[in-house]
């Protein structure tokens, strides 16, 4: 398994304790380095939480001297665990799992490991508000492939590019529309992937976008469990992203799955759950502001574009 530490010790220091208890065979440990001077000892204290191994372990450490940013960190670090292995459970260290994400990712990537279909094992689950949402099986299939503890093989991150070089001309393809045939998904993403694209700076950008249209364009397939197996203890003004307290991604309870796991008899999306995530926790047409700007623009984009000019002056 790899796991990706930076300058918080108190989060780190609870992932690893989670990470001792299923004392895996082989470690790959990820770190970034300081902004600043003032930084340097939190990133120390933060590498020596690592150094506790009381299991037999194969460990391997990949620690940048000077910091490299979120985007070029993790990107260049899960390039470099893919290297070195073929598959890998992958945790950051706000991100805290349950006992039984260990095993039901190493179960399903053994499982899908030559289906080149399926992209990655999501442990996060963010369906508890769905009144609707129904799974029998231990898992369902998505389109969106959420990073806050995930698995996946090095023949689904040959598709990453961090740079995203053939955006602009998969952004002006048919595919695009068919893979994502809703009008308001496809723009945030399109807004999203122009910024991404655009901004090479590794202080300001990131690396998980680019995954994201990594799986979207080649049509691949996220496991995501029945229950959600992680909990973000990250949010806090430390954060680099996750700053929102009150967000309510923020301390997700998380539970545990019991084997044998039952799996789903067809590959197919479960759209139900992902029209709720991309409405509640995207936040896409959440409103109806939302819902009528993006009618407009699907609609009649001239004119939403000469109203939306016509507000800014007055």
């Amino acid at each position: 398994m790899a796991f990706f530490v930076f300058n918080r010790p108190e989060t780190t220091k609870r992932v690893w304790a989670a990470i001792r208890q299923a004392a895996p065979e082989k470690l790959l440990i990820v770190a970034d380095g300081p902004r600043h001077n003032e930084e340097k000892a939190k990133c120390l204290a933060t590498r020596a939480i690592t150094e506790e191994i009381n299991w037999p372990c194969e460990v391997t450490r990949n620690y940048a001297e000077k910091n490299l940013g979120c985007r070029q960190r993790v990107s260049s670090g899960l390039d470099w665990v893919f290297q070195n292995a073929e598959r890998a459970i992958i945790l950051e260290d706000d991100c805290l799992p349950s006992e039984s994400f260990f095993y039901f990712c190493e179960e399903l990537l053994e499982k899908y490991r030559t289906n080149e279909k399926i992209k990655q094992v999501a442990g996060l689950n963010t369906q508890a508000g769905n009144k609707k949402f129904h799974c029998k099986d231990s898992y369902y299939f998505s389109q969106i492939p959420q990073i806050w503890g995930w698995a996946s093989w090095r023949r689904a991150w040959r598709n990453y590019d961090v740079d995203m070089n053939d955006w602009p001309e998969f952004k002006n393809s048919e595919e695009f529309k068919k893979i994502l045939p809703n009008f308001s998904v496809r723009q945030y993403w399109q807004h999203l992937w122009d910024h991404i694209y655009q901004d090479k700076n590794p202080a300001t950008s990131t690396w998980d976008a680019q995954w994201f249209y990594a799986v979207v364009k080649n049509q691949g397939l996220s496991i995501v469990p029945q229950k959600n197996l992680i909990t973000n203890i990250g949010f806090s003004v430390e954060a680099t992203h996750a700053k929102g307290s009150q967000d309510e991604k923020n301390n997700l309870s998380r539970t545990e799955l019991t084997k044998p796991f039952r799996h789903p008899s067809t590959m197919a999306i479960n759209k139900q759950a992902d029209d709720y995530t991309w409405k509640f926790v995207f936040r896409i047409n959440n409103s109806w502001g939302k819902k009528i700007r993006n009618w407009l623009k699907q609609m009649c984009p001239n004119g939403y574009y000469r109203l939306r000019s016509w507000f800014k002056a007055e």
